[in-house]
């Protein structure tokens, strides 16, 4: 079985029409569970998703990683598919996954995000993402959380998602890459998101250099537990500054090993 594993938290404006995609997929509907993980949701987000979903959960642990966890813990399926609630998917997306991680013996997969309702930052997000190709010459799959898929047995061999966040995508990414996993980029597994948040491009660029100094600097998870409002970011700037020439070192290390090792 596969099991499609869904964050939501104040989604009701977008939640529907994630699910509606996931229902009419062209597997039987028997072979996939839905599972919408809530947060602790003001509005009718539960209400909706209770429409369409197979389980509506509430989560229990922290930061957007432990509710995919949550998620994964609760499936039944032993391939878990991950996504957003303000993702649409086309028909043929869980049968492209199906057959990569059964048949095409992969034990992750992903492919392409494009945005529905793009913005200025959307388009250069989505341009600068073409470098994540360069990686897979080495076997590194930066994996992003509206659009991936793991087989139960890596992804509890990886140690799952933590409680973070800001980067839980790629710190899994990276556990996953350790383990040796197989993992493929296929572009006929494409999602379209949301670009809703993409407002800004420096506020977008600060809020992940903040992220990354956390990650590779400080190494504190709670520091990646909470997205910091644009004003927060500016305020620490001075400090990322003074850090920078460490965060670059301790990238460019991941990478010496993600080249070494791939």
């Amino acid at each position: 079985m596969i099991s499609v594993i869904i964050p939501a938290l104040n989604e009701e404006a977008t939640i529907l029409d994630c699910l509606e995609s996931l229902a009419a997929q062209s597997i039987p509907r028997a072979t996939y569970e839905i599972i919408v993980v809530d947060g602790g949701s003001s509005d009718r987000t539960r209400e909706y998703a209770r429409l369409v979903a197979d389980r509506v959960i509430s989560q229990k642990r922290a930061g957007i990683g432990g509710a995919r966890g949550d998620g994964a813990k609760a499936a039944n399926g032993d391939i878990l598919v991950f996504t957003d609630a303000d993702t649409h998917h086309p028909p043929a997306w869980l049968e492209t996954i199906q057959e990569l991680l059964t048949v095409g013996g992969y034990d992750v997969c992903t492919g392409p995000v494009r945005f529905y309702n793009p913005t200025f930052c959307s388009y250069l997000v989505r341009g600068w993402r073409q470098y994540y190709f360069l990686s897979h010459l080495f076997g590194f799959y930066w994996l992003i959380g509206s659009n991936f898929a793991v087989k139960k047995d890596a992804y509890i061999r990886a140690g799952g998602h933590r409680d973070i966040s800001i980067l839980e995508d790629y710190d899994l990414s990276l556990r996953l890459f350790n383990t040796h996993a197989k993992c493929i980029h296929d572009r006929r597994m494409v999602a379209l998101t949301s670009a809703r948040r993409m407002r800004s491009i420096l506020g977008y660029a600060l809020l992940y250099t903040n992220g990354y100094y956390h990650y590779h600097v400080n190494g504190r998870a709670e520091s990646l537990l909470n997205y910091p409002y644009p004003v927060t970011i500016a305020l620490r700037q001075s400090a990322l500054s003074n850090d920078l020439k460490s965060v670059l070192k301790k990238i460019n290390s991941a990478w010496n090993n993600v080249i070494e090792y791939g």
